[in-house]
């Protein structure tokens, strides 16, 4: 008798087991299998729209370094033309500072000739002055400086003449 209780309680959970996962899991089970297909089906068309995004991206990526060594080759090209005009600008200002200098050493050498030419005029003069107060008498001193005044008012009308 304790056995056929047993097998009854045991036929009774079975039949309780069935009938709630019937009424509940079946329904449960089936919509949750339902909402597994769909998210795998959602999951399986976004996977192909990122994959065409990724295409695209590369593909907008491919441009993107395309216009970037474009970009570089300009910006090189630029940059040349940019320091030839630099280093032309450079030669030119060279240039005028060596002609600065060639005109100003010219006008020193200039200088320094007058200087020399003042000095051994004013030596030669002092020379003549010396050896004709010592063998001149007066008389043939002031003969002299008048002709010499003379020669001087001539040069200098000529001068202004031109």
């Amino acid at each position: 008798m304790n056995l056929f209780w047993r097998i009854l309680d045991t036929i009774l959970l079975a039949i309780g087991i069935a009938y709630v996962y019937i009424k509940f899991g079946a329904p449960f089970f089936g919509n949750r299998k339902k909402d597994i297909e769909s998210s795998l089906a959602k999951a399986e068309e976004y996977e192909k729209k990122a994959k065409e995004l990724y295409e695209e991206a590369k593909i907008s990526l491919a441009e993107v370094k395309k216009e970037i060594e474009d970009i570089k080759k300009e910006a090189v090209k630029e940059a040349e033309t940019e320091k030839n005009g630099i280093i032309e600008n450079a030669r030119v200002s060279a240039d005028k500072i060596l002609d600065s200098y060639i005109k100003q050493a010219e006008s020193e050498i200039d200088n320094q000739k007058k200087r020399l030419l003042e000095d051994a005029l004013d030596m030669s003069f002092k020379a003549v002055n010396d050896i004709l107060q010592k063998e001149m008498n007066a008389e043939d001193y002031n003969r002299i400086n008048d002709n010499f005044l003379k020669l001087q008012e001539e040069a200098f009308a000529k001068q202004s003449n031109k």
